[in-house]
């Protein structure tokens, strides 16, 4: 297991369909790549980093609002779904 491939909420970004099929960086390099052009690509990631927490559930608020918005989320979900689709 690489645990660089852990996201902050817990999700291991090595046994994603995306990841496997390179069509996903995982969360923490996309986050990181997001950052860099200015955009937010997880709520959830980008909380964790501003917090200096490793994951989540170091956090006293855990769980909170934003796993409503993150991985968890519906867009989030048809992201996936359309990242499968492309060729």
């Amino acid at each position: 297991m690489d645990v660089g491939l852990i996201a902050p909420c817990h999700v291991y970004c090595g046994s994603c369909a995306l990841y496997k099929k390179i069509k996903c960086l995982g969360c923490v390099e996309e986050s990181e790549r997001a950052e860099a052009r200015g955009k937010m690509f997880c709520d959830i990631y980008s909380c964790a980093k501003n917090k200096k927490l490793a994951v989540c559930s170091d956090c006293s608020n855990y769980p909170c609002e934003k796993y409503d918005k993150g991985i968890f989320a519906e867009s989030f979900i048809k992201w996936i779904r359309e990242k499968l689709k492309e060729a």
